[in-house]
């Protein structure tokens, strides 16, 4: 029996796991309660041993089809931070005002909370992270010089910022606000991993997939004839061009062994605070591949760590200086039919132990040309979204 209720009322219901899109009559959510199952996996093969896992309790359990696990992983072979699948007891659809539950394994039913009230304001303190405005700039500087030397093509380089409440972050008004105010955005909480990312790094649907590459962006400032003339400054930039292009071709390349891809041609995407040039990538998979499969094929991609990726890679480590956790890592779902949706980690952050902080990423890449100052004021256009929806 469907339960007609606002989809804040439902974020409400015990901070659930979330994937949303949308916003409004055109919203739409799928949520998960309980942990029926929970893998962790660390190192360079981390990706691969969640859909495993995945694969071998289907198996084990006879689980239907239609059994789903959420996942979020790092960005980093190297990361101390786990990635994580988790296959939860209940499984919620939300749309058109309305929630329907499921059962997501057999006889795992559990009872979802109840909505609570919020009524308690927080006071927010924002502070620097480990990569500071200085220390970013200098960062971008240097990176300038390795590509100029021959080093890499592209480094995407990322800063952070510590948030601090005086009581526990309220996730349902943070996820409340995200899906409304990012409505072009997948709107996720897994983890303690939450944001509202403008860019599908793999989504598969009975064998066809497809992805979107963001990369070369400009602010959107809310006046027409401010935002158009930065859009077509961004579509004619060559810096941006060049930027945009590794990118797409990285996600193509990937794609290339286990599909049959087509490439669009670079158009432009405007979400509120910011734009992007996006390139579409869709196709059919050679073989049957899930969803978390193929995101082991493409992860990361040069829109979030550069060209070559493992050069790239490696002078990220060096030059941000600190572990990106699961920021600009795949985050999605899966289900048994290896049908699902992953998006890259961007505009989120990961919340603290306590509940009572966040922390925050934002990055952009660097090419030829880049100025520290511009890279820097990227970062903090790509940062509003969290923000804001903290902020309330």
């Amino acid at each position: 029996m469907p339960i007609s209720e606002s989809l804040e009322q439902t974020f409400r219901r015990g901070a659930p796991l979330v994937w949303a899109h949308g916003a409004g009559a055109d919203g739409a959510a799928l949520l998960g309660w309980g942990e029926v199952l929970r893998v962790e996996a660390r190192g360079p093969e981390r990706i691969s041993e969640l859909s495993a896992a995945f694969r071998d309790v289907v198996t084990e359990r006879g689980l239907p089809p239609s059994t789903i696990a959420f996942a979020t992983a790092t960005f980093a072979d190297d990361s101390a931070a786990p990635s994580v699948l988790i296959v939860p007891a209940v499984i919620g659809h939300w749309q058109d005002g309305e929630l329907t539950l499921r059962e997501n394994v057999p006889g795992a039913a559990l009872e979802i909370p109840e909505p609570h009230v919020n009524g308690v304001e927080r006071q927010l303190t924002f502070n620097a992270g480990e990569l500071t405005r200085s220390a970013y700039r200098a960062a971008v500087e240097r990176a300038v010089q390795l590509i100029d030397a021959g080093e890499a093509d592209k480094i995407v380089l990322a800063r952070d910022l510590h948030v601090r409440a005086d009581r526990p972050l309220d996730v349902a008004t943070l996820l409340t606000q995200l899906s409304a105010a990012n409505p072009n955005a997948w709107t996720f909480h897994v983890d303690g991993m939450v944001g509202a990312s403008p860019e599908m790094l793999t989504e598969v649907n009975e064998g066809s997939v497809h992805s979107r590459v963001l990369a070369g962006s400009a602010p959107v400032r809310g006046t027409a004839a401010l935002d158009d003339a930065a859009a077509e400054a961004l579509m004619s930039s060559g810096k941006d061009r060049v930027e945009h292009e590794y990118a797409a071709r990285s996600v193509s390349a990937r794609l290339a062994p286990i599909a049959k891809v087509r490439v669009s041609a670079p158009g432009l995407v405007r979400l509120p605070t910011i734009m992007h040039l996006a390139t579409d990538i869709a196709g059919v998979l050679n073989e049957p591949l899930s969803a978390l499969d193929v995101v082991a094929h493409v992860h990361p991609s040069a829109a979030v760590c550069g060209t070559p990726t493992a050069r790239a890679a490696e002078l990220i480590s060096a030059l941000e200086g600190f572990d990106r956790g699961r920021y600009a890592g795949p985050v999605g779902w899966v289900d048994a039919a290896g049908n699902g949706e992953f998006a890259i980690a961007l505009r989120c952050g990961q919340l603290d132990a306590d509940g009572e902080g966040i922390r925050l990423f934002a990055g952009g890449g660097i090419v030829t040309g880049s100025q520290p100052e511009s890279e820097l004021a990227e970062t903090a256009q790509k940062f509003l979204p969290m923000q804001n929806a903290l902020l309330g």
